[in-house]
Parts: structure tokens; C-alpha cells; sequence
């Protein structure tokens, strides 16, 4: 049978205006990638206008709605999928985790979306997102492990030895990033870059932070072709963030 080349398009869509999402859908659906996973969707006009625009041009969409101010995660396939019940496993802020399965002609592949909460230094902030990451981190740890799985969003988290380093980031947010390994997740871009340092985010002073990860399971890794930061949509100011594309073989 011949190769197919899968690919994720990975992105925050920062719960776009009514206005600002017609402008993102109509650039998304330009795009040649299979899959679209949007992180920080709200219960909004905005985000309930492109759930409905990706339905009525045919996409596959699944998208988790958030309660009141809370935030969650639109996918939309081009390919065939069925919703999962990995997010079930995750008893706090579920709906900022959105799980399918892809019926692929090469078999199965989870994917799984989430968007952490971000935080500043008030204990408040700080205990809702640990206790999210520990959520997420149960839900890994109980849930039923596929044997294809993307693990991919905005984690608001940075890999332990991000260039430049900031004091502000704990070591249990570091940790997420690193115990990802114990569930044979890897992080796709850094396989393929293990020195290039790229940002997804980029603050008012200029300093750039790695936000944005796809994790694929171990067996993914040899069909990776290719995984990079698309700066466009944050250049067109679409969005405040990169994009992040994985291209696979399989």
C-alpha cells in the first residue's frame, strides 16, 4: 500500500471575535493539513461560528463545550473520527481537553488536544492550573493506552532547559513536560531539532516562549517527517501564537 503523509495543524486561536474567526476559518480551510486542533476556544460566538463552518464544509468536528468564562479545544478532521473517552478521565476543567480517534486506512491514531490554564503568582492561579496538570497527568496514567497516540496544545508549559530560562516557571510545571516520557510520549519537534530553539509565543519585550508541543507516542517517531513553528498566522495577526505543523508518514 502506499505511504500517505498525515498531517496536524496545532494552534492557539486565542477565542477569536466573530469578526476574527471568519478571517480564520476562511485562511484554515486554505490549508492542505488533515487535522486542526485550536486551543483556547471559549463558548463564544466567535468559536461556535468556525465549529459550524468547519461542519458545513465537511470537516469531522469535535469541540467540547466549555462552561461560563472556561476555555476548551476545537478539533476539526478532514478524515474520519469518532470522539474518545480519554477526557473522561480528567476530573478537573475537562472541557480544555478534546480526545478523538482517527480512522486512518493504516489503522488507528488517538489524538488528544488540551489547553493548560495559564497562571501569574497568585495562589489561586497557581493551584488551578497544578491541579489541571495532575488531572491530565491521571488521565494518562488510568486511561486505556492506544497504541498510536498525539498528545499535542498549548500546554503553557516550557521543557526544562528552554533557552532563554525563566525563574517564574516551578519545577512541578518542568515536571509535566518530563514525566511525558513515562507514557513512551516524545516531544516530535525536539526529535527532529534537539538544539534549534523556536518560540510559539512571543511577549511584548520580545522574549519568546515555547508554549505550543506535539507529543507522539514512541512507534510514531521513524514517521516523522517533519515538525515545525508556522509564524504566518501570528505575523498576520490572526492569532497571538504560532502555529505548530507535524507532518507523518504512515
Amino acid at each position: 500500500m502506499p505511504s500517505k503523509h498525515f498531517s496536524l495543524f496545532c494552534w492557539n486561536i486565542a477565542n477569536p471575535s466573530l469578526e476574527r474567526a471568519g478571517r480564520q476559518a476562511e485562511w484554515l480551510r486554505k490549508r492542505p493539513e488533515d487535522i486542526l486542533v485550536l486551543t483556547e476556544a471559549k463558548q463564544s460566538k466567535g468559536c461556535v461560528f468556525l465549529e459550524r463552518y468547519f461542519q458545513a464544509y465537511g470537516y469531522n468536528v469535535v469541540f467540547p463545550k466549555p462552561k461560563e468564562k472556561e476555555f476548551g479545544v476545537i478539533i476539526a478532521s478532514k478524515c474520519s473520527l469518532t470522539p474518545n473517552n480519554f477526557s473522561n478521565h480528567v476530573d478537573y476543567l475537562q472541557a480544555r481537553v478534546a480526545s478523538v480517534t482517527l480512522n486512518l486506512p493504516s489503522g488507528e491514531i488517538e489524538i488528544i488536544g488540551i489547553y493548560v490554564p495559564s497562571r501569574d503568582s497568585s495562589p489561586k492561579k497557581v493551584d488551578r492550573k497544578k491541579r489541571f496538570l495532575e488531572s491530565v497527568t491521571y488521565a494518562l496514567e488510568r486511561a486505556p493506552r492506544p497504541s498510536r497516540r498525539i498528545f499535542c496544545g498549548d500546554f503553557n508549559v516550557l521543557e526544562p532547559d528552554h533557552i532563554p530560562h525563566y525563574p517564574f516557571f516551578a519545577e512541578w510545571e518542568y515536571d509535566f513536560y518530563r514525566n511525558l516520557t513515562k507514557y513512551q510520549l516524545r516531544d516530535a519537534f525536539r526529535h527532529l531539532q534537539p538544539l534549534i530553539q523556536e518560540y510559539s509565543w512571543v511577549g511584548r519585550t520580545g522574549d519568546g516562549y515555547r508554549y505550543d508541543h506535539c507529543f507522539v507516542s514512541e512507534n510514531l517517531l521513524p514517521l516523522i517527517k517533519k515538525c515545525y513553528y508556522f509564524h504566518k498566522p501570528r505575523e498576520i495577526r490572526l492569532s497571538d501564537h504560532s502555529a505548530l505543523i507535524t507532518e507523518l508518514v504512515l
